[in-house]
């Protein structure tokens, strides 16, 4: 097996391909990294010069920004958000940055200040036209964050089988995977870490996505009161269940905005949304260990 690891929005990105596959790995390589520098210069929106940074500047000025590239990103997560009822919102960046501030402080933002934030959330009032994007409050913000990741595997993914690659695992920051194919004369296997201790199994993946989101990792105690950061964008509040969920899609993109979207609603709208989005789900907390009939997890012997 070749890996190669670079670092890529902000966390490592792993590409493996078999050594003895056909074509030349190494160019594949190349063009898996290549790709996503480049989308990480369009979303991310700490770097000045990306086409995000530069429309959220252009926030409530009603003055648009072209962008060929960003368009159709920001279409499908408008779409998704839509689709999720408002549980996954590339929006909330506003809040988001509120409780960040709040975190450092140590004291919870005030009821003016969220209503305030909460204000400037909302997918429905990003305009996309053609190649011309604008949004129409001001003070919004668009964070693509795990999202981001998603588009470029599913990116990466589509240009590789172009060029017929037919066996390869792509693998951002352990928490988003995108499997081509399966490796020869078995499959990709995937452990799962249980968040409350050892793991909770192990699931094959062929010619799919997987994301894995949870409340566990991050947390902050502001004024005694523990929360995780994971905003939902419908209330503003971070989220303070204890769970984690893994999806399984075709589109990597689909697979983190439904990860993140069931943590917002619940352990009780896993059947529901799994059904509606085509996917496949595992929920883990306290309780145990939930998965949806197609989510075949192997549990530790």
């Amino acid at each position: 097996m070749l890996t190669q690891v670079r670092p890529r929005m902000g966390t490592l990105l792993a590409v493996s391909f078999p050594s003895s596959g056909p074509g030349d790995q190494m160019d594949r390589i190349r063009t898996a990294f290549d790709i996503a520098g480049r989308l990480e210069r369009l979303m991310s929106r700490y770097d000045g010069a990306s086409d995000l940074s530069r429309l959220n500047a252009r926030a409530g000025t009603q003055t648009p920004i072209r962008s060929a590239e960003l368009a159709p990103v920001l279409r499908t997560a408008c779409e998704l958000s839509d689709r999720l009822n408002g549980a996954f919102d590339p929006t909330v960046a506003p809040v988001l940055d509120l409780w960040r501030r709040a975190a450092r402080r140590g004291t919870s933002p005030s009821r003016t200040a969220l209503r305030r934030a909460r204000s400037r959330v909302g997918a429905h009032a990003i305009r996309v036209t053609d190649t011309l994007i604008v949004l129409e409050r001001p003070g919004m913000s668009v964070d693509l964050g795990a999202l981001g990741k998603g588009l470029a595997l599913d990116e990466i993914a589509a240009t590789l089988r172009r060029d017929g690659c037919r066996s390869g695992l792509l693998n951002f920051g352990e928490s988003s995977l995108l499997a081509i194919g399966r490796p020869p004369g078995r499959h990709w296997r995937v452990v799962l870490r249980d968040p409350f201790g050892g793991f909770a199994g192990e699931f094959a993946l062929c010619d799919r996505a997987c994301s894995t989101s949870a409340t566990l990792g991050q947390r902050v105690r502001i004024g005694g009161r523990v929360f995780g950061h994971i905003i939902d964008p419908r209330t503003g509040h971070p989220l303070r269940r204890a769970a984690q969920v893994t999806v399984l899609a075709r589109s990597a993109a689909v697979a983190e905005a439904v990860s993140t979207a069931l943590l917002v609603l619940g352990r009780h709208a896993v059947n529901g949304i799994a059904a509606r989005m085509a996917v496949d789900v595992c929920w883990i907390d306290r309780d145990g260990i939930h998965t949806t009939p197609w989510f075949l997890l192997r549990r530790p012997a």
